[in-house]
């Protein structure tokens, strides 16, 4: 996996911004997980401290973390999943297809479509992270960057109850 990390690494990390990138990259990869910043076990205690098993989920740019998967398996089965990679989510509804419990969405976070209070809570787990790659100060971020995070954050309050 290393090797197509490497391969797949963009010459600018604006990059990860773009749409195009994440579908070759997802053409390329298919649905074998990645964790870009490390595994269930890594959050494990923090999310059990917040999470009920009946919660409805919502996870924004899951991309192919098996965070969503590995939920299902410790009992959280209403979790949808969201990523505005097409690619992606077919990928990912297909080898994940016996999970009834995970739903897969093709999806831009900037805008959400569904009804207002759908949640109980919205997990995001490096999304941010890829719409703030062209920041050069994180504690003096841009207009743009503000707006964008804005955005984000507004849909997501609705969405949850």
């Amino acid at each position: 996996m290393e090797e197509a990390l490497r391969r797949q690494r963009p010459g600018s990390n604006a990059r990860y911004r773009e749409r195009g990138f994440w579908d070759a990259r997802y053409e390329q990869e298919g649905a074998d997980p990645t964790e870009w910043f490390g595994g269930l076990e890594c959050f494990r205690a923090q999310l059990e401290a917040e999470l009920n098993p009946g919660d409805r989920i919502l996870v924004l740019g899951c991309g192919n973390s098996a965070l969503s998967y590995d939920l299902f398996q410790l009992g959280y089965t209403d979790i949808t999943n969201i990523d505005y990679s097409a690619v992606c989510i077919s990928s990912m509804q297909d080898r994940y297809a016996h999970c009834s419990g995970l739903h897969w969405v093709v999806m831009d976070a900037r805008f959400l479509t569904f009804v207002d209070r759908s949640f109980d809570v919205v997990l995001e787990k490096g999304f941010l992270d890829s719409m703030m790659v062209e920041e050069k100060d994180l504690w003096n971020v841009s207009v743009e960057a503000k707006m964008l995070l804005d955005q984000v954050l507004t849909e997501t309050l609705y969405a949850k109850t």
